[in-house]
């Protein structure tokens, strides 16, 4: 298998060098194109230009300027899209956004990161998390999503709020950092028929098998460490920290229990699969 290329793994969510000069070649000619959109009052031609530099763009879409990002290939939004003055897309990673949402100015959405470690992030390498955005989602002016945050359908974001975890379908979110203040009542079967419902699980099934994956080998490096240092495999202590965490990061509590059983169950089954690979 070949060796990834500094892109690849930039998009993966892995450690990269911002400095490789594919990268930076990409990073010089999306500045030229944000000059080029920023500068044009036309708003159909401005409109082709977004759509000639973004990964995906629906047809019914406004953009005012100025509009800043990273690379541009990693944003996707879909129909009936509006941002208005001055939004920062931090496309390291993938920002996908759904269908008629609506950005106030001066939102940022922030994919990249860096390393906690001083000594990686002195290194010069960096790394990302995808954001993605469901349908009919409003964000109010000045708010911040960082890495790794998905926000689900009908979504409605406080003006100046700073978005550190994901929040589900019909909430009202806002604060520093952002928790639900309220739950919009909507009428499921007309606005959310059966089968929308359907592509969101479907959609979601996704992403919690590529987390889960990750988890997965996150726990068998963790073991690697272990077994190299002659540490004691147990992890009991260290479960009961992580469920309490969990707990602490459900919003609804009608769906606490299952979740921590959920779990509970999970880490039974990852250990079962360290001790198999032990053996």
């Amino acid at each position: 298998m070949s060796e990834r290329t500094e892109k690849e793994k930039m998009i993966a969510g892995k450690l990269y060098f911002s400095a490789d000069p594919e990268l930076a070649a990409e990073r010089k000619a999306a500045r030229q194109q944000q000059l080029l959109i920023n500068r044009e009052d036309d708003p159909t031609q401005r409109r082709r230009l977004v759509k000639e530099t973004f990964g995906h763009v629906g047809n019914a879409i406004h953009i005012e300027p100025n509009l800043r990002f990273d690379y541009g290939y990693n944003i996707s939004v879909g129909e009936n899209f509006y941002a208005n003055y001055d939004c920062v897309f931090l496309d390291i990673c993938p920002i996908s956004i759904g269908d008629d949402c609506l950005l106030a100015p001066n939102v940022k959405l922030y994919t990249a990161s860096h390393p906690l470690d001083p000594v990686r992030r002195k290194s010069g390498l960096e790394e990302g998390r995808p954001i993605t955005i469901g349908n009919d989602v409003w964000i109010g002016g000045g708010s911040i999503i960082v890495p790794g945050v998905t926000l689900g359908n009908n979504v409605v974001v406080g003006a100046g709020s700073v978005v550190t975890k994901s929040f589900p379908d019909n909430v009202v979110i806002a604060g520093n950092p952002a928790a639900v203040i309220k739950t919009i009542e909507v009428d499921s079967e007309e606005v959310m028929p059966l089968k929308q419902q359907q592509d969101r699980i479907d959609e979601l099934d996704w992403q919690i098998v590529d987390l889960l994956e990750k988890r997965m080998a996150a726990v068998s490096n963790v073991a690697q460490i272990k077994k190299k240092n002659s540490e004691d495999f147990s992890a009991t202590k260290r479960q009961e920290e992580i469920l309490a965490r969990v707990r602490k990061a459900v919003t609804n509590t009608e769906y606490e229990e299952a979740i921590i059983k959920t779990y509970k169950d999970m880490m039974k089954h990852v250990q079962e699969n360290q001790e198999e690979n032990k053996e």
